[in-house]
């Protein structure tokens, strides 16, 4: 069994940071776009147009969990960045207002793709 680092060296923070804010930036407009063309404008009957787009609504709706997976990975990987130079005080914060984000871009999805 191999004595070294468990870890990968060649991907390093800043590198990671800007894979996971990139592919969190995809996904997200992705999931937005897909509800965006699934749904009509004007809609006669509630809930009609899923029988023509349920597929895209699906797919949109399975991307918002590694959507949010991204985000986090990011958010992480900067804290860990900034490491003894962020302030303690707001360290917390930065946490939640973060997770906050997130919870308020994915929990209506659900309930907006059903109504």
């Amino acid at each position: 069994m191999p004595n070294g680092p468990l870890t990968r060296t060649n991907l390093k923070t800043p590198k990671a940071a800007a894979i996971a804010g990139i592919l969190f930036a995809i996904l997200l407009i992705a999931v937005f776009w897909l509800l965006r063309i699934s749904v009509p404008a004007d809609s006669e009957e509630p809930g009609a147009w899923l029988h023509t787009s349920a597929g895209a609504v699906a797919l949109a709706l399975n991307l918002v969990p590694f959507a949010g997976i991204a985000f986090l990975w990011f958010m992480g990987v900067l804290r860990d960045r900034l490491g003894q130079r962020e302030d303690r005080f707001l360290r917390p914060y930065s946490s939640a207002a973060g997770c906050y984000f997130w919870a308020c871009c994915s929990w209506p999805l659900p309930w907006w793709a059903a109504s």
